[in-house]
């Protein structure tokens, strides 16, 4: 199936759109819902919105990795990116998600829903409160633009560290 190489050049700089052109519905309907959640949820959560350029990065290359998996006459199945094992649950006779996924879900949307909570009620709020009361809370404005970042690299440090093994306490037998 040869397809028009600037089409599919226009259409690879579109996320979803490269691999919909090819046939492959499912995989670029994914994409473009991947993309289109990191835009919204790049306007809630600022640092999000670094997910638009890599699925933007990731639907392009991906375009150029189907044809070629197409002219060697191997071509890949259609299906929606999701993790492997939703894939199998999904669509397989388990529809339960591992006590370990929900957890992770869990914490993610608690962290989520909290930072959010937290940036658009309370601090606003807190703002006003401020001003009316007539403080100067310039320093205070200052401290809370760093909040933010201060959580994120310590969720970071602590989940390297607990990927690396350092959360674990070894047992040892001196007997």
């Amino acid at each position: 199936m040869k397809k028009n190489a600037f089409l599919t050049f226009i259409f690879a700089c579109i996320p979803g759109a490269g691999q919909m052109y090819y046939g492959y519905m499912k995989r670029g309907t994914s994409l473009l819902v991947y993309f289109c959640l990191f835009i919204m949820l790049g306007v809630i959560i600022s640092p999000l919105v670094v997910g638009v350029a890599v699925v933007y990065m990731f639907s392009f290359f991906d375009t150029y990795d189907l044809i070629r998996y197409l002219v060697a006459g191997d071509p890949k199945p259609d299906g929606f990116l999701l993790p492997p094992d939703w894939q199998n649950q999904l669509g397989g006779a388990k529809t339960k998600m591992t006590p370990k996924m929900n957890k992770v879900i869990g914490w993610c949307l608690l962290l989520t829903g909290a930072y959010v909570m937290y940036d658009r009620v309370i601090w606003p709020i807190v703002e006003s409160i401020f001003v009316q009361l007539g403080i100067h809370w310039s320093m205070i404005y200052a401290i809370n633009d760093v909040i933010p970042s201060i959580v994120v690299a310590v969720l970071l440090i602590a989940f390297g560290g607990r990927l690396l093994g350092f959360g674990k306490h070894a047992h040892h037998n001196d007997t």
